[in-house]
């Protein structure tokens, strides 16, 4: 019998009375409250609050929290490369295993216009691919989460790998490397803790490549982030290490004035292609994410700020010694020019990361057919082999 809507309805009727009663009303004021506390707060007094303990991860401001940031001059000569990927997960439900990663790398140059994408696919099939060896560690079982923190290195790998290989720019145009999402990304799985500090070193490595080579890299995230919020809450809540807002109460105004918004919510007063203060999330305590101890002294200090794309509010994270070299501009620049209505093809999303993300999707009939290959190819060499029972199910 297949699902049936009907029975979902009364599900989603309440999720709508759910929002409209209780989470919706007042939240417009709310975040007024909230945006003109952030303008009114100075840098002395965030910076202050995030260096005592916290139970929370803080926003460490480099600049005052309440102002907003132009750009002297339009940036509209440069060059930007930007890497996506998709992935395909092992099924337990078939008989052979493999993993593949398709990537995708696109190059835009402006004044003169250039541009190319290339592509780069790892196919992981062998005993030694689906079950990594890891020194004085258990063998780790290549699964869903594994191949999400591969990918994601790769990601950042084959970037650095692309603009490495740019040829020098006789005009002196800068050059941008950009991603989608987070820079690093902290592999979750409690029982190859070992993996993902090994990725997330090796990650380190490579961002400290992009250092040394001078080119900055930054990258483009629209899911949500507290980091502000939270310094502002620990800045109006009379115990700064409270680990439990639910349990308070005698919650100041502020508080529940910030209780469930997010960090986009803040910025709202930031005109059209302004940025907010450079801010640097900063943690005392210790976590199961932090960077592993033979890269702590490579620690990337990773920064953000939010970007008013003239569409939707963006963060921006970069590593900190961008800022320092004078970069700040640069980034802030071309990624505000990649999101421009007339630039790109989706207004106020990079067009570079559009164009690598068109480029690696793997759609439904894509993996589809990459099944019907392997089954033809192995049937080609007289080897016949079923799925399970429940994976016939789900294919039909």
């Amino acid at each position: 019998m297949p699902f049936d809507l009907a029975h979902l309805m009364p599900h989603i009727s309440a999720l709508a009375d759910y929002y409209a009663d209780h989470v919706l009303p007042g939240r417009d004021i709310r975040v007024r409250e909230a945006s003109s506390l952030l303008q009114r707060t100075r840098q002395e007094e965030m910076r202050a609050v995030t260096q005592g303990p916290s139970p929370r991860v803080l926003a460490f401001p480099w600049e005052e929290p309440g102002e907003a940031y132009r750009l002297p001059a339009p940036v509209t000569a440069y060059r930007v490369v930007a890497s996506d990927g998709s992935d395909i997960d092992p099924d337990p439900h078939q008989p052979i295993p493999y993993a593949l990663i398709h990537l995708a790398l696109a190059g835009l140059a402006y004044e003169p216009p250039h541009s190319w994408v290339d592509h780069r696919v790892r196919f992981r099939f062998r005993a030694e691919d689906m079950q990594l060896a890891l020194p004085d560690a258990e063998p780790v079982e290549v699964d869903r989460l594994v191949v999400d923190t591969l990918r994601a290195y790769e990601e950042l790998a084959v970037l650095w790998e692309a603009v490495a290989g740019l040829a020098p720019d006789a005009s002196g145009r800068p050059a941008l490397a950009l991603m989608d999402g987070i820079i690093l990304w902290q592999h979750r799985g409690e029982r190859q803790e070992a993996f993902g500090d090994r990725m997330l070193a090796d990650s380190v490595r490579v961002l400290t490549r992009f250092k040394q080579a001078g080119i900055p890299l930054a990258s483009f995230d629209i899911t949500p982030h507290r980091e502000v919020v939270r310094t502002l809450m620990a800045l109006a809540c009379p115990d700064p290490e409270r680990s439990n807002c639910a349990a308070c109460a005698g919650r100041p105004a502020a508080c529940q004035a910030l209780q469930g918004l997010e960090d986009r919510d803040l910025f709202g007063f930031l005109p059209a292609g302004a940025r907010s203060a450079v801010f640097q999330a900063v943690y005392h305590g210790k976590t199961s994410w932090r960077l592993p101890e033979e890269v702590r002294g490579q620690d990337p200090r990773l920064a953000f700020f939010y970007l008013h794309t003239g569409m939707q509010l963006a963060r921006v994270e970069f590593p900190l010694w961008v800022r320092d070299a004078g970069l700040l501009d640069v980034v802030h620049g071309i990624v505000l020019d990649q999101c421009r209505p007339r630039r790109s093809e989706q207004p106020g999303y990079p067009v570079s990361l559009t164009l690598a993300h068109q480029e690696a999707i793997l759609t439904t009939g894509d993996r589809q057919a990459i099944a019907w290959m392997v089954e033809e190819s192995l049937a080609r060499r007289q080897v016949y082999v079923a799925p399970s029972a429940k994976a016939q199910m789900k294919s039909r």
